[in-house]
């Protein structure tokens, strides 16, 4: 232990004694550092952000939603006598797919609320009893639809919470609001629900702040909007969610659903099914190719790096021939010349990575602030770019230790 302690020390006066050329010799390890780490943190400040709104979605759940045609689309969609989501499709879910848990499902309906602000217009969704439930959507007061409410299609409405403010009905006891020419009593307002961050391509957002959700059925009492081009004139639906009991078995249960729902549309594609589990796996597996693609830029700079530690050190050893001369001739073995030069070496590429470290959070900081972007230091962005800068100090300074430790003492002594 004390003589790793008179290795470090006089490894470290070694540097001392030449500051400027040693400063200079880590500048490229400062730079690889740091950029690998700024990389790594905006990296995972993005995957944190899609696997966030992934999640939210509820990795037991599966989406089924309806699609715009084509007019070719809708041609074909015809040809095969199906017309998009439909009712029926629930039940042969239900049926075909014994790991279902729970069903629920939603319309869209296009109508006009009196009493609304135009900029914040809110969107009427007609939905199951079960739909809150799957979504997770907490009742700030009052109650949810439920089965009575779709049994009778009963007049009755919940409202989002900025829907709720839009409309003035912040306190106080239910009241009532106009949809079209109908009035829907108010039976409940939802709690707010933080929309920020991204949502995956795959998944349109939905914004139920500003939703008026009204018991499936009774979109019929509404004024019917013009009928979509391809779609027949029986009920359809813009979402279908379902949740599966286990998690292990959704992946299963979604090539079960798609069998079903295949067979029953003959295999038009008027329908898009997301399983949040398949796009959580999706990111896992890219992030997992980013950090390799991370490993190689960091091996390439820190190689960069290394060969101009190498190219310091190997001057060091020419100026020095003399000490290592006097100090092979007092008794010190080629391994401690070796071990001498090799701690010089791993102790430079030690300092740049330290350096490197903190211009990393400095520029990591920096880009947050200008571009606006998420970013994450985890334990790993700072110790796997310190790590790789030790290990190409360590590399680095192998072919000068050996140089050092085979030098001739006799022909270093003449020197003298």
């Amino acid at each position: 232990m004390n003589k790793l302690a008179k290795v470090i020390l006089s490894a470290w006066r070694c540097l001392m004694q030449q500051k400027l050329r040693s400063a200079l010799s880590i500048l490229g390890v400062v730079c690889a550092v740091a950029a690998v780490m700024t990389m790594m943190a905006v990296g995972q400040g993005a995957r944190q952000k899609i696997l966030t709104a992934i999640e939210r979605l509820g990795t037991r759940h599966i989406y089924l939603k309806s699609v715009s045609l084509t007019a070719d689309q809708a041609l074909t969609v015809n040809s095969r006598h199906t017309g998009g989501l439909v009712p029926a499709d629930m039940q042969r879910i239900r049926i075909g797919c014994p790991d279902v848990e729970a069903l629920a499902a939603l319309k869209e309906v296009t109508a006009a609320v009196h009493g609304s602000d135009k900029d914040t217009f809110p969107q009427v969704v007609a939905v199951s009893s079960g739909y809150a439930a799957l979504q997770h959507l907490a009742m700030a007061r009052g109650r949810f639809l439920s089965d009575l409410d779709v049994e009778r299609r009963s007049l009755v409405c919940v409202l989002g919470s900025h829907a709720a403010r839009n409309l003035g009905f912040t306190a106080g006891p239910p009241a009532l609001v106009r949809i079209q020419d109908q009035p829907f009593h108010v039976v409940g307002v939802l709690h707010e629900i933080n929309t920020r961050g991204p949502t995956p391509p795959a998944i349109s957002p939905r914004n139920y702040n500003n939703a008026l959700f009204i018991p499936l059925g009774t979109e019929g009492v509404l004024a019917a909007p013009a009928p979509e081009p391809g779609h027949t004139a029986r009920q359809h639906l813009s979402e279908i969610v379902v949740r599966i009991a286990q998690s292990g078995r959704v992946l299963r249960a979604a090539r079960v659903i798609r069998r079903i729902m295949g067979v029953a549309h003959h295999g038009a594609r008027d329908y898009r099914m997301i399983v949040p589990l398949e796009l959580l796996n999706q990111a896992a597996a890219t992030q997992r190719t980013f950090n390799r693609f991370l490993a190689a830029i960091a091996g390439i700079a820190l190689l960069v790096g290394g060969i101009g530690i190498m190219n310091i050190m190997l001057a060091t050893v020419s100026e020095r021939t003399r000490e290592i001369g006097v100090r092979r001739a007092v008794g010190a073995t080629r391994g401690d010349i070796a071990v001498q030069f090799l701690a010089e070496a791993v102790m430079l590429t030690g300092c740049g990575g330290v350096a490197g470290v903190l211009a990393g959070m400095g520029s990591i900081h920096a880009v947050a602030a200008i571009t606006g972007w998420q970013t994450c230091i985890t334990s790993g962005a700072i110790a796997i770019p310190l790590g790789m800068s030790l290990l190409a100090g360590l590399f680095s300074g192998i072919y000068p230790a050996c140089r050092a430790a085979y030098m001739d003492p006799a022909a270093a002594l003449r020197k003298l």
